[in-house]
């Protein structure tokens, strides 16, 4: 009964999947928002560098898996200029997409406490993979199936606008904008689940509640016009300038009528916890576990995320907040 209680609940999320396929999730996203908004690139005035590693819903076969490679800086007079490179590896059963961006963001000062606007632009190419080859099919001369692992590459692009100052920064941004234009019809590629256009809202505040504790609520509001409408809802404590400690809750919220989707429909609802702790000023290791809110925490043993960090000050004098840490 187990194996086909999960069978079943593994069928609705490829059924969903096949809808629009999702961008991958982040839990720590709040500490490099580059992978879901260009015009992040440069925000810290610093060089910064980032891994990711991502296990999903451990414990059962096919789950998502992604990792990430962040790079970026501010530049020329008045560091006014970010760039940036993102680079996610993203896996899911049989499909597999890599992407790389190359991102540029113009950042303009628009009032006191270091108050900046910026506006970000991403383009780059992601990769889409079937491995045929380790699909089990009931007919044999599928012609989806029969050139075993295939590939398909199409051009992408990204849009963002990102505010901050001291204490408080919101962002808007929109991915996938290239999707509508790509061609999914010819045979083999048509089992390629389409991309879905994305758009993010994000916010958040810093609160100095005395000399070494610092609190920082903030939220993420995520759609692709097709699910259920994502939104995560975080509250992280910086103790002495060096660990950031919180949790987040993550829920699907249904604003809209879509004849595609049903209200009941698969959503991944979990609590996240997770800590971030900086070493020697440079370097910054992070850990977030997700507990899944629904039936698949009778199947998995949860989500495992990891990143490691490392952060470099320019040699040029910025107006850049007083550390690099906060958003």
């Amino acid at each position: 009964m187990k194996r086909i209680l999960l069978t079943l609940l593994l069928f609705c999320i490829i059924q969903l999947a096949a809808k629009a396929q999702q961008d991958a999730h982040y839990s720590q996203y709040m500490f490099n928002s580059l992978v879901i908004n260009p015009a992040y690139a440069g925000y810290k005035e610093a060089y910064n560098l980032s891994l990711l590693n991502r296990n999903q819903w451990v414990g059962i076969e096919g789950a998502p898996k992604t990792q990430s490679f962040i790079a970026d800086g501010a530049f020329f007079k008045g560091q006014k200029v970010g760039l940036g490179l993102a680079v996610v590896n993203d896996k899911i059963g049989l499909q597999g997409t890599t992407s790389a961006y190359a991102n540029y963001a113009y950042r303009l000062p628009v009032g006191k406490d270091n108050a900046r606007l910026a506006f970000g632009l991403a383009l780059g190419v992601t990769q889409y993979t079937l491995n045929g080859n380790s699909a089990v099919i009931e007919d044999p001369n599928d012609p989806n199936y029969n050139d075993g692992r295939l590939n398909y590459t199409a051009p992408d692009a990204k849009f963002g606008l990102f505010f901050s100052n001291d204490k408080f920064y919101a962002g808007a941004s929109a991915t996938n904008l290239l999707s509508e234009s790509q061609d999914y019809q010819e045979t083999g590629q048509s089992v390629i689940a389409r991309q879905g256009r994305h758009y993010f809202l994000t916010a958040g505040y810093l609160l100095d509640l005395n000399p070494t504790l610092k609190f920082k609520p903030s939220f993420m509001i995520r759609d692709d016009a097709k699910g259920p409408t994502n939104i995560d809802l975080n509250t992280f404590f910086l103790i002495k300038e060096a660990v950031w400690v919180g949790a987040s809750y993550r829920t699907g919220a249904y604003f809209k009528n879509n004849p595609d989707v049903e209200a009941n429909s698969f959503k991944q609802n979990s609590l996240v916890g997770a800590v971030e702790l900086f070493v020697a000023k440079k370097f910054r290791l992070g850990y977030a576990y997700d507990y899944a809110l629904s039936d698949l925490s009778s199947y998995s043993n949860g989500t495992h995320e990891i990143s490691l960090g490392l952060i470099l000050q320019s040699s040029k004098t910025t107006n850049a907040l007083p550390t690099p840490r906060y958003f």
